[in-house]
């Protein structure tokens, strides 16, 4: 592929100072996270505020649960349930299906 004649370059200047600047701005902001958590007071707020939304997370999720219990049990009652009467199932009548394909069916 290196002797194409149509191969064209492109440069990639301005794609690697992006980089550049997202590097940097990563830097900034763990250096930002870094000095609000030792201000004191900070991390205990926000531990508070992590407790409080797992608690709210965990009772949405248990609601919820609850809530679909209750809908399937009508699901349940108004679907019914369906099976099959007059079928016997004998274990001699299974055949098997090594190194066949579903072109081998029998007629």
């Amino acid at each position: 592929m290196a002797d194409a004649q149509n191969l064209r370059k492109a440069g990639t200047g301005k794609s690697a100072l992006g980089l550049i600047v997202i590097g940097v701005m990563v830097v900034a902001i763990i250096a930002a996270v870094l000095y609000a958590l030792l201000m004191p007071g900070v991390l205990e707020t926000l531990l508070g505020i992590a407790i409080i939304g797992g608690v709210i997370l965990i009772a949405v999720a248990v609601i919820g649960a609850i809530a679909t219990g209750i809908l399937s049990i009508g699901l349940y009652a108004h679907k019914g349930e369906e099976y099959q009467v007059d079928v016997d199932y004998n274990l001699d009548d299974v055949e098997s299906v090594k190194e066949r394909s579903s072109d081998d069916r029998k007629e």
